[in-house]
This record gives structure tokens, sequence and C-alpha cells, in this order.
């Protein structure tokens, strides 16, 4: 039984890294757009975009860099939104 199990884990696993993008052929530029909008995106997706991102770091502009090193402009719209709003002085955020 364990055995089956962990056939069927595995299998899961191989077919989610087979579904997740493959953003090697983007420009950095198309991928630095991509950043706040990937809403129906997957974790995995993401986490590639981001990793791709990481990679091309040293190739990148400042201008680039900088863009990768702010929040994306639609972060934060959606679920979620104003929560935290009553915290007053948080470290965290700027006020």
């Amino acid at each position: 039984m364990k055995k089956v199990i962990m056939i069927i884990l595995t299998l899961t696993l191989a077919i989610g890294v087979a579904y997740a993008a493959d953003f090697t052929t983007y420009t950095t530029d198309e991928l630095l757009g991509m950043r706040g909008t990937m809403y129906n995106a997957t974790i995995e997706q993401r986490n590639a975009l981001h990793t791709e991102l990481t990679k091309r770091v040293e190739q990148m502009t400042p201008e680039q860099k900088q863009a990768f090193a702010s929040r994306p402009a639609f972060a934060g719209r959606g679920m979620g939104r104003g929560m935290g709003r009553g915290m007053g002085n948080c470290p965290y955020r700027p006020n």
C-alpha cells in the first residue's frame, strides 16, 4: 500500500513539474511585466517566474533591477487588501 501511495505522489509531482511554465523564452522586460498579474497561476508557475527573474539579475539593467526589487504595480489588489489598517505604527509597512 505504501508503494502505491509513493508512486501516486511521485507521478503527481512529475505532472506538476511538466506543466510548470517555461519562462526562459521570455525577455526580462516581459517577465517583469508579468509580476503581480498572475492571478490564476499556480504556486509552481509563480515560483518559476521568480526563479527565472532571480537567475537574470546579473544581466539586468539598473532600471530592471529596481523594477525587480520593487513591489509589482498590481500587487495587493483583490482579497485581503486593507487588512491591518488598524495596526497604527506598524514597523513592517510605511504609514
